[in-house]
Protein backbone atom coordinates (compact mmCIF):
# COMPACT_ATOMS: atom_id res chain seq x y z
CA UNK A 1 0.00 0.00 0.00
CA UNK A 2 1.53 3.15 -0.98
CA UNK A 3 0.69 6.28 1.33
CA UNK A 4 1.93 10.14 0.92
CA UNK A 5 2.95 11.88 4.64
CA UNK A 6 3.78 15.36 4.38
CA UNK A 7 5.91 17.20 6.92
CA UNK A 8 7.30 20.95 8.21
CA UNK A 9 10.17 21.16 9.67
CA UNK A 10 11.45 24.08 11.53
CA UNK A 11 15.26 25.45 11.25
CA UNK A 12 16.97 25.88 14.21
CA UNK A 13 17.42 29.78 13.02
CA UNK A 14 16.52 31.04 9.42
CA UNK A 15 18.71 29.87 6.74
CA UNK A 16 19.88 32.40 4.07
CA UNK A 17 20.87 31.28 0.47
CA UNK A 18 20.46 32.95 -2.70
CA UNK A 19 18.72 35.64 -2.11
CA UNK A 20 15.68 33.17 -0.24
CA UNK A 21 15.32 32.95 3.56
CA UNK A 22 13.91 29.75 5.07
CA UNK A 23 12.11 29.36 8.60
CA UNK A 24 11.24 26.04 8.09
CA UNK A 25 11.21 23.20 5.32
CA UNK A 26 8.48 21.39 3.57
CA UNK A 27 8.30 18.14 1.89
CA UNK A 28 6.44 14.92 1.35
CA UNK A 29 7.44 11.37 2.14
CA UNK A 30 6.44 8.36 0.40
CA UNK A 31 5.74 4.99 2.17
CA UNK A 32 5.27 2.14 0.58
CA UNK A 33 4.75 -1.36 2.18
CA UNK A 34 4.62 -4.39 0.90
CA UNK A 35 5.18 -8.26 2.47
CA UNK A 36 6.80 -6.58 5.80
CA UNK A 37 8.90 -4.45 3.82
CA UNK A 38 8.61 -0.56 3.97
CA UNK A 39 10.41 1.74 1.29
CA UNK A 40 10.81 5.23 1.05
CA UNK A 41 11.04 8.40 -0.52
CA UNK A 42 10.79 11.95 -0.31
CA UNK A 43 10.10 14.99 -2.73
CA UNK A 44 10.41 18.16 -1.41
CA UNK A 45 11.12 20.84 -3.71
CA UNK A 46 12.61 24.13 -3.01
CA UNK A 47 11.29 27.50 -3.59
CA UNK A 48 13.86 29.53 -5.26
CA UNK A 49 15.49 26.56 -7.04
CA UNK A 50 13.01 24.55 -7.85
CA UNK A 51 10.68 25.21 -11.16
CA UNK A 52 7.82 23.59 -9.77
CA UNK A 53 5.85 24.00 -6.06
CA UNK A 54 4.97 21.66 -3.71
CA UNK A 55 1.27 21.81 -4.17
CA UNK A 56 1.63 21.28 -7.85
CA UNK A 57 3.56 18.10 -6.78
CA UNK A 58 0.52 17.25 -4.59
CA UNK A 59 -1.65 17.39 -7.38
CA UNK A 60 0.09 14.90 -9.39
CA UNK A 61 -0.29 12.86 -6.64
CA UNK A 62 -2.97 12.92 -5.52
CA UNK A 63 -4.72 12.08 -9.57
CA UNK A 64 -1.69 9.11 -10.05
CA UNK A 65 -2.07 7.56 -6.66
CA UNK A 66 -3.94 4.61 -7.57
CA UNK A 67 -2.23 3.82 -10.92
CA UNK A 68 1.40 4.58 -9.06
CA UNK A 69 0.32 2.25 -6.30
CA UNK A 70 -0.81 -0.65 -8.52
CA UNK A 71 2.10 -0.13 -10.96
CA UNK A 72 4.80 -0.67 -7.94
CA UNK A 73 2.86 -3.48 -6.87
CA UNK A 74 3.21 -5.62 -10.63
CA UNK A 75 7.02 -4.44 -10.20
CA UNK A 76 6.02 -1.88 -13.43
CA UNK A 77 6.93 1.01 -10.96
CA UNK A 78 9.83 2.22 -13.43
CA UNK A 79 7.93 2.69 -16.43
CA UNK A 80 5.04 5.21 -14.67
CA UNK A 81 7.97 7.01 -13.49
CA UNK A 82 9.22 7.38 -17.20
CA UNK A 83 5.22 8.57 -17.85
CA UNK A 84 5.37 10.86 -15.44
CA UNK A 85 8.68 12.67 -15.84
CA UNK A 86 8.14 12.97 -19.25
CA UNK A 87 4.16 14.36 -18.59
CA UNK A 88 5.29 16.98 -15.81
CA UNK A 89 8.65 17.34 -15.36
CA UNK A 90 9.08 17.73 -11.81
CA UNK A 91 12.15 16.87 -11.00
CA UNK A 92 11.21 16.74 -6.96
CA UNK A 93 8.81 14.38 -7.94
CA UNK A 94 11.10 11.93 -9.99
CA UNK A 95 13.30 12.06 -7.68
CA UNK A 96 11.20 10.78 -5.01
CA UNK A 97 9.54 8.19 -6.82
CA UNK A 98 12.71 7.01 -8.10
CA UNK A 99 14.23 6.77 -4.30
CA UNK A 100 11.57 5.02 -3.19
CA UNK A 101 11.94 2.33 -6.18
CA UNK A 102 15.16 1.94 -5.28
CA UNK A 103 14.89 1.45 -1.70
CA UNK A 104 12.26 -1.39 -2.47
CA UNK A 105 14.01 -3.26 -4.14
CA UNK A 106 17.39 -2.74 -2.01
CA UNK A 107 15.33 -3.82 0.70
CA UNK A 108 13.62 -6.92 -1.11
CA UNK A 109 17.32 -8.27 -2.21
CA UNK A 110 18.55 -7.62 1.63
CA UNK A 111 21.49 -5.29 0.48
CA UNK A 112 22.38 -1.49 1.65
CA UNK A 113 21.20 0.71 -1.56
CA UNK A 114 24.77 1.89 -1.90
CA UNK A 115 25.96 -1.69 -2.46
CA UNK A 116 22.66 -2.20 -4.31
CA UNK A 117 23.36 0.75 -6.56
CA UNK A 118 27.56 0.96 -7.08
CA UNK A 119 29.66 -2.17 -7.33
CA UNK A 120 32.46 -0.35 -5.61
CA UNK A 121 30.73 1.57 -3.04
CA UNK A 122 32.95 3.09 -0.03
CA UNK A 123 32.80 2.66 3.37
CA UNK A 124 32.66 6.31 3.93
CA UNK A 125 32.27 9.87 1.96
CA UNK A 126 33.24 12.80 3.82
CA UNK A 127 30.69 16.33 4.51
CA UNK A 128 31.35 19.61 4.79
CA UNK A 129 29.91 22.51 7.30
CA UNK A 130 29.23 25.79 6.11
CA UNK A 131 29.98 29.20 7.81
CA UNK A 132 28.16 32.41 7.46
CA UNK A 133 29.80 35.76 7.54
CA UNK A 134 29.39 37.53 10.78
CA UNK A 135 31.96 39.12 13.32
CA UNK A 136 35.55 37.96 12.55
CA UNK A 137 35.68 36.78 15.96
CA UNK A 138 32.66 34.82 15.66
CA UNK A 139 33.39 33.57 12.40
CA UNK A 140 36.81 32.41 13.84
CA UNK A 141 34.76 30.68 16.86
CA UNK A 142 32.52 28.87 14.55
CA UNK A 143 34.96 27.18 12.60
CA UNK A 144 37.23 26.54 15.64
CA UNK A 145 34.44 24.43 17.24
CA UNK A 146 33.44 22.87 13.71
CA UNK A 147 37.33 21.48 13.29
CA UNK A 148 37.22 19.80 16.44
CA UNK A 149 34.01 18.12 15.68
CA UNK A 150 36.06 16.87 12.71
CA UNK A 151 35.05 18.87 9.50
CA UNK A 152 37.88 18.84 7.30
CA UNK A 153 36.21 21.13 4.76
CA UNK A 154 34.61 24.82 5.54
CA UNK A 155 32.37 26.45 2.77
CA UNK A 156 32.03 30.31 3.24
CA UNK A 157 29.23 31.90 2.02
CA UNK A 158 30.55 35.86 0.62
CA UNK A 159 29.13 38.02 -2.25
CA UNK A 160 28.17 40.90 0.25
CA UNK A 161 31.24 43.12 1.16
CA UNK A 162 34.32 41.92 -0.61
CA UNK A 163 36.83 43.68 1.35
CA UNK A 164 35.25 42.45 4.52
CA UNK A 165 35.44 38.75 3.28
CA UNK A 166 38.90 38.83 2.11
CA UNK A 167 40.20 40.16 5.67
CA UNK A 168 38.03 37.16 7.49
CA UNK A 169 39.18 34.45 4.89
CA UNK A 170 42.81 35.57 5.13
CA UNK A 171 42.08 35.27 9.40
CA UNK A 172 40.49 32.00 8.44
CA UNK A 173 43.67 30.67 6.34
CA UNK A 174 46.06 32.12 8.70
CA UNK A 175 44.45 30.19 11.58
CA UNK A 176 43.82 27.00 10.01
CA UNK A 177 46.48 26.69 7.24
CA UNK A 178 45.61 23.28 6.38
CA UNK A 179 41.92 23.48 6.56
CA UNK A 180 39.85 23.16 3.10
CA UNK A 181 38.12 26.17 2.36
CA UNK A 182 35.73 26.59 -0.38
CA UNK A 183 33.31 29.84 -1.37
CA UNK A 184 29.77 30.19 -2.60
CA UNK A 185 29.62 33.63 -4.43
CA UNK A 186 25.28 32.91 -5.03
CA UNK A 187 25.36 34.57 -8.29
CA UNK A 188 26.75 38.04 -6.65
CA UNK A 189 29.20 38.89 -8.87
CA UNK A 190 29.88 40.50 -12.28
CA UNK A 191 31.98 38.93 -14.55
CA UNK A 192 34.78 41.28 -14.46
CA UNK A 193 34.12 41.55 -10.36
CA UNK A 194 34.45 38.05 -9.99
CA UNK A 195 37.83 37.21 -12.30
CA UNK A 196 39.38 40.61 -10.03
CA UNK A 197 37.90 39.39 -6.74
CA UNK A 198 39.44 35.49 -6.81
CA UNK A 199 42.61 36.75 -8.30
CA UNK A 200 42.27 38.25 -4.75
CA UNK A 201 42.11 35.41 -3.40
CA UNK A 202 45.38 33.76 -5.27
CA UNK A 203 47.58 33.24 -2.24
CA UNK A 204 44.70 31.69 -0.05
CA UNK A 205 44.10 28.43 -2.02
CA UNK A 206 40.62 28.89 -2.07
CA UNK A 207 39.13 24.42 -2.84
CA UNK A 208 36.74 26.07 -5.15
CA UNK A 209 34.39 29.27 -5.83
CA UNK A 210 30.89 28.03 -6.24
CA UNK A 211 28.33 30.18 -8.63
CA UNK A 212 30.36 33.49 -8.86
CA UNK A 213 28.17 35.21 -11.31
CA UNK A 214 24.42 34.58 -12.23
CA UNK A 215 23.24 31.73 -13.34
CA UNK A 216 21.96 32.13 -16.88
CA UNK A 217 25.41 33.42 -17.87
CA UNK A 218 27.10 31.00 -18.67
CA UNK A 219 29.58 32.30 -21.28
CA UNK A 220 30.50 34.63 -18.15
CA UNK A 221 31.33 31.35 -15.97
CA UNK A 222 33.86 30.00 -18.54
CA UNK A 223 35.46 33.80 -19.01
CA UNK A 224 36.20 33.95 -15.45
CA UNK A 225 37.35 30.65 -15.07
CA UNK A 226 39.77 31.12 -18.17
CA UNK A 227 40.74 33.80 -16.60
CA UNK A 228 41.71 32.94 -12.71
CA UNK A 229 43.41 29.61 -11.04
CA UNK A 230 41.21 29.24 -8.76
CA UNK A 231 38.32 26.72 -9.90
CA UNK A 232 34.90 27.90 -10.63
CA UNK A 233 31.65 25.34 -9.57
CA UNK A 234 28.38 25.78 -11.42
CA UNK A 235 25.95 24.87 -9.13
CA UNK A 236 22.42 27.23 -9.70
CA UNK A 237 23.11 27.09 -13.12
CA UNK A 238 22.84 23.03 -12.90
CA UNK A 239 19.12 22.37 -13.69
CA UNK A 240 19.01 19.66 -15.84
CA UNK A 241 21.14 17.42 -18.59
CA UNK A 242 20.71 20.38 -21.14
CA UNK A 243 22.60 22.79 -18.80
CA UNK A 244 25.28 19.79 -18.09
CA UNK A 245 25.92 19.50 -21.43
CA UNK A 246 26.42 23.16 -22.70
CA UNK A 247 28.47 24.24 -19.33
CA UNK A 248 30.41 21.39 -20.45
CA UNK A 249 31.02 22.07 -23.85
CA UNK A 250 31.54 25.77 -22.71
CA UNK A 251 34.20 24.95 -20.23
CA UNK A 252 32.16 26.58 -17.80
CA UNK A 253 34.04 25.37 -14.80
CA UNK A 254 35.77 22.67 -13.32
CA UNK A 255 32.80 21.31 -11.10
CA UNK A 256 29.27 20.18 -11.00
CA UNK A 257 27.38 20.79 -7.87
CA UNK A 258 24.71 18.10 -8.37
CA UNK A 259 21.82 18.49 -6.20
CA UNK A 260 19.92 15.29 -6.85
CA UNK A 261 16.64 16.73 -5.94
CA UNK A 262 16.90 19.29 -8.64
CA UNK A 263 18.29 17.11 -11.32
CA UNK A 264 15.19 13.86 -11.04
CA UNK A 265 15.35 10.81 -12.02
CA UNK A 266 18.42 8.44 -11.41
CA UNK A 267 19.14 7.66 -14.77
CA UNK A 268 19.19 11.88 -15.17
CA UNK A 269 21.77 12.26 -12.49
CA UNK A 270 23.86 9.16 -13.94
CA UNK A 271 23.62 10.85 -17.30
CA UNK A 272 25.10 13.91 -15.78
CA UNK A 273 27.65 12.25 -14.39
CA UNK A 274 28.78 10.68 -17.15
CA UNK A 275 28.45 13.93 -19.05
CA UNK A 276 31.01 15.71 -16.42
CA UNK A 277 33.39 12.52 -16.93
CA UNK A 278 33.92 13.11 -20.47
CA UNK A 279 34.58 16.62 -19.80
CA UNK A 280 36.86 16.13 -16.78
CA UNK A 281 34.42 18.11 -14.66
CA UNK A 282 34.78 17.00 -11.03
CA UNK A 283 31.28 16.07 -8.86
CA UNK A 284 30.43 17.16 -5.77
CA UNK A 285 27.13 16.33 -4.34
CA UNK A 286 24.45 18.26 -2.16
CA UNK A 287 21.44 18.58 -0.37
CA UNK A 288 18.64 20.58 -0.93
CA UNK A 289 18.16 21.03 3.14
CA UNK A 290 15.74 17.88 2.98
CA UNK A 291 14.45 15.58 5.49
CA UNK A 292 16.40 12.41 6.74
CA UNK A 293 15.06 10.54 4.21
CA UNK A 294 16.42 12.77 0.79
CA UNK A 295 19.44 13.52 2.70
CA UNK A 296 20.30 9.61 2.87
CA UNK A 297 19.80 9.17 -0.52
CA UNK A 298 21.54 12.01 -1.60
CA UNK A 299 24.42 10.98 0.79
CA UNK A 300 24.89 7.70 -1.06
CA UNK A 301 24.84 8.89 -4.23
CA UNK A 302 27.18 11.32 -3.16
CA UNK A 303 29.62 8.55 -1.85
CA UNK A 304 28.78 6.44 -5.02
CA UNK A 305 29.27 9.15 -7.88
CA UNK A 306 31.10 11.95 -6.22
CA UNK A 307 34.96 12.72 -6.22
CA UNK A 308 35.78 10.78 -2.98
CA UNK A 309 39.09 13.72 -2.40
CA UNK A 310 36.41 16.69 -1.71
CA UNK A 311 34.15 16.71 1.15
CA UNK A 312 30.33 16.82 -0.02
CA UNK A 313 27.27 19.34 1.03
CA UNK A 314 25.72 16.42 2.98
CA UNK A 315 25.77 17.52 6.63
CA UNK A 316 22.51 19.71 6.82
CA UNK A 317 20.71 18.35 9.16
CA UNK A 318 21.91 19.91 12.37
CA UNK A 319 20.59 23.07 10.75
CA UNK A 320 17.18 21.58 11.44
CA UNK A 321 15.39 21.57 15.05
CA UNK A 322 14.13 18.72 14.53
CA UNK A 323 13.93 15.73 11.91
CA UNK A 324 11.90 12.69 10.90
CA UNK A 325 14.29 9.87 11.56
CA UNK A 326 16.14 9.30 14.85
CA UNK A 327 19.14 8.49 12.76
CA UNK A 328 21.78 9.93 13.15
CA UNK A 329 24.26 8.34 10.63
CA UNK A 330 23.93 11.25 7.76
CA UNK A 331 24.51 14.07 9.99
CA UNK A 332 28.70 13.87 10.64
CA UNK A 333 31.79 15.10 9.20
CA UNK A 334 32.37 11.71 7.79
CA UNK A 335 29.43 9.73 6.98
CA UNK A 336 30.26 6.18 7.37
CA UNK A 337 26.86 3.96 5.88
CA UNK A 338 25.14 1.13 8.33
CA UNK A 339 24.87 -2.33 7.28
CA UNK A 340 20.94 -1.96 6.90
CA UNK A 341 19.00 -3.12 3.69
CA UNK A 342 17.91 0.10 1.52
CA UNK A 343 18.04 3.26 2.78
CA UNK A 344 19.32 2.49 6.30
CA UNK A 345 17.00 4.61 8.17
CA UNK A 346 13.79 4.11 10.49
CA UNK A 347 10.80 6.78 10.03
CA UNK A 348 9.18 8.34 12.91
CA UNK A 349 5.90 9.00 11.63
CA UNK A 350 4.90 10.94 14.89
CA UNK A 351 6.06 14.28 12.94
CA UNK A 352 4.61 13.27 9.65
CA UNK A 353 0.55 14.18 8.76
CA UNK A 354 -0.95 11.74 6.06
CA UNK A 355 -1.71 14.06 2.92
CA UNK A 356 -5.24 12.31 2.35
Amino acid sequence: MLKYYTYRLPFKQPFRTAGSEFSHREGIILVYKEDGIEAYGEIAPLPGFSEESLEQVKEVLKINHGHLQESIRTGEGKQTLTVLDQIHRFPSLSFGIDTLLHDLQAKKANKPLGTFLFPDFPESVKANATLSIQEPAQVISKAKDLTEQGFTTLKVKVGKNFNSELKLLQDLRNQFPDLAIRIDANQSWAKDEAIQNLKALDSLNIEYCEQPVHKDKFSDMAAVQQAVKTPVSADESLRNKKDATELSELKAGSLFIVKPMLLGTFDTIFVTKRTADTHNIEVVVTTMLESAVGRAMTSILAAGLGNQKRAHGLATGSLLDKDISSDEWMNNPVIRFPEKAGLGISLDKEGLKKLF
